[in-house]
């Protein structure tokens, strides 16, 4: 979303040394395919001017991630799951200053860091586990 100017409110401006405050808010998408207030009101509450507006609604990844909106919206409409999934995002930023603090106890970071590794997919599996087969060789013999 670097396209957007730097000045807006609801934008992060360019921090690659916090990726937690990359893009647009994790709500701005859900808001316009709930379709309860106009887009004026939405831009107005995000602090998004025209011409912002304009240039996020071209955007592939933001066309992308508001038709993904609707049709979460559609299957499970406004459920306790997507609200916590829009605060689990939310608190990406919190997390990412306590691992920063040098302050926080050493064991709240790791426990922090652990957290989001498995959140984002990237924690290492043991083989076997979840149903996989992993690396090992099974043979299966049928007499009869």
């Amino acid at each position: 979303m670097n396209a957007l100017t730097p000045h807006t409110p609801g934008y992060a401006e360019i921090n690659p040394d916090n990726p937690a405050a990359l893009g647009y808010p994790a709500t701005l998408p859900i808001e316009i395919a709930m379709r309860t207030s106009s887009v004026e009101a939405v831009c107005r509450a995000y602090h998004l001017t025209r011409e912002d507006w304009e240039t996020l609604r071209q955007d592939p990844l933001f066309k992308a991630d508001v038709q993904a909106a609707v049709k979460m919206l559609r299957e499970e409409g406004m459920s306790f799951k997507l609200k916590a999934r829009l605060q689990a995002e939310a608190l990406l930023k919190t997390s990412w200053n306590m691992i920063q603090d040098t302050a926080m106890p050493a064991q709240v970071r790791a426990d922090l860091l652990k957290f989001t590794v498995r959140c984002a997919g990237l924690e290492h599996k043991p083989a076997g586990e979840n149903g996989q087969a992993g690396n090992s060789l099974q043979i299966q013999i049928n007499l009869g």
